[in-house]
């Protein structure tokens, strides 16, 4: 079975927070994996209009405060969207 070494996160909109600072919103767009015969990138889906451009972070730990399945976006629903 292969190991997650990172997940990757893309910017994938903005919005102005209450002090009108702008702010980002992230979603996992994909993983890297160590394989028998080395790592390897996965991307689960690709964004509209993304830039080409991500973050790799390292992957969430087990009894985390936050449930991180890589390649399962409904996972990683944004924390600071304003209602």
């Amino acid at each position: 079975m292969s190991k997650t070494l990172r997940i990757v996160k893309a910017a994938t909109g903005s919005y102005t927070d209450k002090d009108g600072k702008t702010k980002y919103r992230y979603r996992t767009i994909g993983s890297v994996i160590q394989t028998r015969t080395g790592e390897m990138l996965v991307i689960d889906l690709m964004p509209l209009n993304w830039d080409g451009k991500a973050f790799l972070n390292e992957p969430e730990q087990e009894g985390g405060n936050r449930s991180q399945a890589p390649g399962n976006g409904f996972n990683d629903m944004d924390d600071d969207i304003p209602y």
